[in-house]
């Protein structure tokens, strides 16, 4: 039987209780601290315990989920210096792809990079902020994966799970939005004229949060979580 006419993969319990909690994690559907009950969430989703607490502890790898021996899984807390150490490494891991880009990725990279610049444009004056958010991460990944090292891109999604929820409320404003497009085509600017030293700083300086921007978007964050229940 060819690739093309094998029938798609069918997700395991496992696999969909896995996607339905990261979602909630990600969002913070889930509120920070709060204990996660698993014969609820495996009756809402019509399968027994045992894929619930296995998808629990794949997510508590990723630091999405917490867990505490005799009391359970919880979510994770939403700290403004976990946020600042992300951005942190974020930096790290993009600046040192960008100064080391392999010529023939930068080749191919340069007019995704800039279609994807295009795209974000288009959609600062139209799209909800969970498509400029999408936008922005295909970005940060396309320029990461211009030095061609694959496990740098697997530990950006993970830490790109982590901080989604603070950098959605980061781009819903409009004026920061507008700058991060900017910073964006600046780094572009600077891999067209093949200065990688150059790209490699705008690259870490567009991604550095001082102490108080992060608290300012945690505490946001958080009072946009608890708003329901306040109401």
């Amino acid at each position: 039987m060819t690739d093309e006419a094998m029938p798609p993969s069918i997700p395991t319990s496992v696999e969909k209780a896995y996607e339905f909690l990261r979602r909630m994690a990600i969002e913070f559907e889930i509120k920070p601290g709060e204990r996660l009950n698993e014969g609820a969430i495996a009756r809402h989703l019509r399968m027994s315990r045992a894929p619930v607490r296995e998808a629990m502890n794949r997510l508590v790898s990723e630091d999405l989920l917490t867990v505490i021996p005799n009391q359970g899984f919880s979510c994770r807390r939403l700290s403004a210096s976990e946020v600042v150490a992300l951005y942190e490494v974020r930096g790290d891991l993009e600046a040192t792809a960008v100064g080391r880009a392999l010529p023939y990725e930068r080749a191919q990279g340069l007019a995704e990079l800039s279609a994807m610049c295009a795209s974000l444009r288009r959609a600062l004056k139209t799209d909800a902020a969970e498509t400029l958010v999408d936008l922005d991460e295909a970005f940060h990944l396309r320029l990461a994966g211009l030095s061609g090292n694959l496990e740098r891109i697997g530990m950006l999604k993970n830490i790109n799970a982590r901080v989604r929820f603070v950098r959605r409320i980061n781009l819903e404003d409009p004026v920061r939005a507008k700058r991060a497009l900017d910073e964006h085509l600046g780094i572009v600017a600077a891999l067209k004229a093949g200065n990688l030293d150059e790209a490699a700083q705008l690259t870490r300086r567009h991604l550095t949060l001082s102490a108080a921007e992060a608290a300012a978007f945690v505490n946001e964050g958080l009072a946009r979580i608890y708003a329901t229940t306040v109401a």
